[in-house]
């Protein structure tokens, strides 16, 4: 059987975004899929995706959340498209909407205020917030923090220039905290 066989061409409805799990148009990278699948079993893993418009990042990253929650991970996906402008308007008011935004996937309260303090600074106060409430409201098992459409936070260099580097951070902080080993990391961007 062909692909002409099963699909005429007025009957295909070619994809303007992710497609679904079961969708046929999704193409398969076995190899791509099973390094993604091994690598999220890390504790505090950071896994970057990287390509241009159209070649599937987010359909493969809604195939590896699917494999997450399949492990019994708890998941938070948080896309920057729906990040108004006016979030960007500089690294504070940013990572506070990013640490309350995570709260509420996660159906805890947030305390944010509790934690957070200027003269620490943003970055520290954001990772305090992770460290002594959200980390340790999770359950023992794992969290993933997919993190889509990044591109979005580097057109703006002022988050960008101290974000990034904070979640690489986070990233190292896994191989010397078990804490921090319950966060694996996913950023996909183009």
């Amino acid at each position: 059987m062909v692909f002409s066989d099963v699909f005429s061409a007025s009957e295909i409805d070619y994809p303007s975004g992710p497609v679904p799990l079961d969708s046929p148009l999704y193409i398969n990278r076995p190899a791509l899929e099973e390094l993604i699948c091994k690598e999220i079993l890390h504790p505090g893993c950071l896994i970057r995706i990287k390509a241009p418009k159209k070649m599937g990042k987010s359909s493969l990253l809604n195939r590896m959340i699917a494999y997450a929650k399949e492990q019994n991970y708890q998941v938070i996906y948080l896309d920057f498209q729906e990040a108004d402008e006016e979030v960007f308007a500089s690294l504070d008011k940013f990572l506070r909407w990013f640490c309350i935004y995570i709260t509420k996937q996660l159906n805890l309260i947030s305390c944010l205020d509790d934690f957070w303090d200027t003269e620490m600074g943003s970055k520290v106060s954001c990772k305090i917030y992770f460290e002594a409430y959200l980390l340790q409201q999770i359950s023992s098992n794992p969290v993933i923090l997919a993190l889509n459409e990044v591109q979005r936070v580097f057109e703006h260099p002022n988050i960008a220039q101290d974000f990034l580097p904070m979640l690489r951070f986070w990233h190292e902080q896994a191989k010397q905290d078990c804490i921090w080993q319950k966060l694996r990391m996913v950023v996909v961007h183009t």
